[in-house]
């Protein structure tokens, strides 16, 4: 019977890639793991107006009231989609909300939507400056 391998590398064999190698990777992946991250930052931080959907209540069979808040800096004008759906997330009502410029940076606003259907969820599409 022969000895067996007593260190792992002779057992198992050598690594896939080399010690260099494998921290030239370890680089490279937390570069582009960084640079995704600035980019999605600016990305986001760039939006000049945003909104953020708080509730929808149904006020009668063909209308639907939605509550949101826009962010947007004091004295900017804006103009906000917000749409209906039904159980299909088909859209069955759709307006276009403007929104006049405020003192806060941050304002609450309902609106409501006539709907075709019945309508069983709202959301806000997006806000742009005016």
């Amino acid at each position: 019977m022969s000895a067996a391998p007593h260190r792992p590398a002779e057992r198992y064999g050598g690594p896939i890639v080399s010690r260099r190698t494998g921290r030239i990777l370890v680089v490279l992946v937390a570069i582009v793991f960084l640079a995704t991250v600035v980019l999605i930052g600016i990305r986001f931080a760039d939006q000049p107006v945003k909104a953020e959907m708080l509730s929808y209540e149904h006020v009668a069979e063909d209308r639907i009231a939605v509550s949101f808040t826009v962010t947007m800096s004091p004295g900017t004008e804006a103009e906000c989609a917000v749409q209906a759906m039904n159980e299909g997330r088909a859209q069955v009502g759709f307006v276009e909300v403007e929104v006049p410029a405020q003192d806060q940076r941050r304002s609450a606003h309902r609106v409501e939507i006539a709907t075709q259907g019945d309508a069983v969820s709202a959301e806000v599409l997006g806000c742009e400056p005016r």
